[in-house]
Formats: structure tokens, sequence, C-alpha cells
């Protein structure tokens, strides 16, 4: 694929950025599960956290195609692009579906990097992913809500100025856009340890009383509104997915042409080439499933379901590269000092497609829903 010359631009950027950013910063984060300050400090200087903002805001009025190519080139180098793909999807939902006065309120900031908007708190303890039978509730009080919720694995709450809250109400399921600033003791986080460093909370809020100009869209449109979003979260999944599996491929193949074993590189060896082949097979492959979704997405047509395949497909195949990685790096792929091992856990992240593959069964496929 000939790819357009002002996406080559950003992948040259994001790559000088990736210098002076390079493993053991990431590693260092990774170790003592910090949020990357500095980093996305540098990402703010250069307007990628408007990436997806109108310019009538203070954004760079730039495409889907655009915010794919930095969360990759990210990842690509070692870094971790969750925080940014957080800013630039989550703000989205604002720019679609805010009010004047919130996106005048907010929209600037968030483009600036002043103001961080990464969290979306939906899923909650009994009912998971499922958000037809949120527990959480907003009752009308006069001309307030009332809020009271309680969500698990919540990521980067602790470090978000501002959080999109989903729960129901008597008509249905509503967004609200809270500052946090304005929470006091009304809301309580509690830290949980995952696999990769998400910076994951449990969240309660109890008896948070907001005006009605906190809510983001139409009382009961709270899961349209999320759900208009879904292409976009799905394709930067893919995204980062990509960028992980090159950063094995990259790293892998170049181990495997330089380690000398029994006086020959161990690429040499079938046993590393196929896995290494296949890795780069699959990754190619899901690559123009990306962009081909990113070209129904940009032009106005239905992404729903080359979404779901495009991260499908780049999330297995990310998984593959790092199996083949360790095949390629032997024992030292478990060294934190080859970062392979930490980008595995990076990888897992994404790999938890079930209900991905019942949207394509069911939407795709046109099967009947499962039980």
């Amino acid at each position: 694929m000939i790819e357009r010359p002002e996406l080559k631009e950003v992948r040259r950027q994001i790559r000088l950025m990736a210098r002076e950013f390079g493993a053991e910063y990431w590693r260092e984060v990774d170790r003592t599960r910090a949020f990357p300050d500095a980093f996305v400090d540098l990402m703010a200087e250069k307007g990628y956290p408007g990436a997806l903002i109108p310019k009538e805001y203070g954004g760079l009025g730039l495409g889907p195609s655009t915010a794919a190519v930095v969360v990759e080139e990210i990842n690509r180098f070692g870094g971790d692009a969750s925080v940014i793909n957080a800013q630039m999807a989550i703000s989205s939902t604002l720019v679609r579906d805010g009010t004047d006065e919130q996106r005048a309120r907010y929209l600037p900031g968030i483009a600036s990097g002043k103001i961080r908007l990464l969290t979306v708190a939906a899923t909650e303890p009994d009912s998971g992913a499922d958000m037809s039978h949120l527990e959480s509730y907003a009752r009308l009080d006069g001309d307030h809500w009332v809020l009271d919720a309680r969500k698990v694995l919540i990521s980067l709450v602790e470090h978000s100025d501002l959080m999109i809250l989903l729960v129901r109400t008597d008509r249905g399921p509503t967004l609200f856009l809270l500052d946090r600033k304005e929470l006091g003791d009304k809301i309580e986080t509690h830290s949980v340890t995952l696999i990769a460093n998400r910076l994951t909370t449990t969240l309660f809020i109890d008896g948070l009383r907001v005006s009605d100009v906190a809510r983001l869209g139409p009382v009961g449109g709270g899961l349209k509104c999320l759900m208009k979003g879904f292409a976009l979260r799905r394709l930067l999944a893919a995204s980062e997915s990509i960028g992980n599996a090159r950063f094995f491929l990259d790293r892998s193949i170049e181990h495997a042409k330089t380690r000398i074993t029994f006086n020959r590189p161990v690429g040499q060896n079938q046993g590393v080439q196929y896995p290494l082949t296949q890795a780069y097979a699959k990754t190619e492959a899901a690559d123009l499933m990306r962009w081909d979704a990113l070209r129904l997405l940009e032009s106005k047509q239905d992404a729903s379901g080359r979404s779901a395949l495009a991260k499908v497909l780049a999330s297995e195949a990310a998984w593959e590269a790092g199996r083949a990685a360790l095949t390629s790096f032997g024992g030292w792929g478990l060294a934190t000092e080859y970062d392979i091992e930490r980008k595995l856990r990076d990888a897992s992240v994404f790999v938890f497609n079930n209900m991905l593959l019942s949207y394509i069964a069911e939407q795709v496929l046109g099967l009947p829903k499962a039980f």
C-alpha cells in the first residue's frame, strides 16, 4: 500500500520522539507502575492529544488514519500508546455528542494537553462488559441528578481531569461528563494491579449531585453515543497491536540474523524462520484489513464489521509475533532488559475477542445469536 505523504511525516516525527524516550524509560515506567508524564507532555507539545479535535477548538483536525499511525509507531518503538490512544478516542465522544458549551469549555484544553480526558467508566462488578444491565444509577432530583456508581477495571481515572461515566436512568443508559476537581469526597478509587501497566482501579461514587449540564448526549442515549465510537476504538486498538507485532518482528529478525549458536545464526534454523514468517504474514494481513476499515471510516461508510475484523486479526498477529520472538530470543526473551516480556504483557491486553467474534458471526456472517 502506498502511504499518503502526510502520514509518512507523522511516522517520522513519532520516530524522532521515540529516540528521546527509549526502552529504558518505558521499562522504568512499567517497573514503577507510573504514568508517563514526560512523554505525554512532549506529545501535547506536538498537538497529538488533539489530533481528532477540530481546528476551531485548537485541535489538529486530522483523521483516524493519523491517530492510527501515531499509536502504531509509539508501540513499534517499544513505548505504550494506551494513554495517547485514550485521549484521542475519548475526546471524539465529546466532539460528537457534547453540547456547544461543553465543547467550548473543554476541547481547547484537551487539544493542548492541559486537560486530560482519559477515562470512560462503564464496566461493573456483576455485569462486566454487559452495559445493558447497569446497577449504577442516576435519579433526577429537581433540576439536578444524583449519581451512585460502582465500576471495575477502570483505567487512568486517577490521572484524568475529566471522565465519562455510564449509568442507567429511568429512561435508559446515560452518559455524564464529570470534572474530577468537582467530585470531592464523593468519589473513591482503589488500585487493581494487572498484568500490564494500565493504572487500573475500582471506582465508587456515592450521592454525587450534578446539574444537567454535566449530561453528555441525550437521556437514555448513552450506549448509542458510545457505540458511535466503537469502530474508531477498535481501529486504534488494532493499530496498537500492529505496532506491538512490528516491535517483536523488528527485534526478532535482527536477533535471528546476528545471534550465533552452533556456529551459525539462529535465523538459519527453520524452527526460528517459520514462526517469524507466519507472524509477519499475519501482521501484514491485519494491516491491510486495518487500512480498509480506516478507508471506510474516513469516507463516512459503515466500518463496524471491518474494524472488528481488523482488531481481531491484529491482536492475534501481535500475540503470535510475541511467541515467535521467544523462539528467536530463547531464554533471553524472558529477561526484562530485552523488553520482549514487557511487550508480551502489553499484547495480552488486546486478545480478549469473544464479544467481537460473536459480533462478526451475527452481524457480518448473519449467523443466529449465540447462547
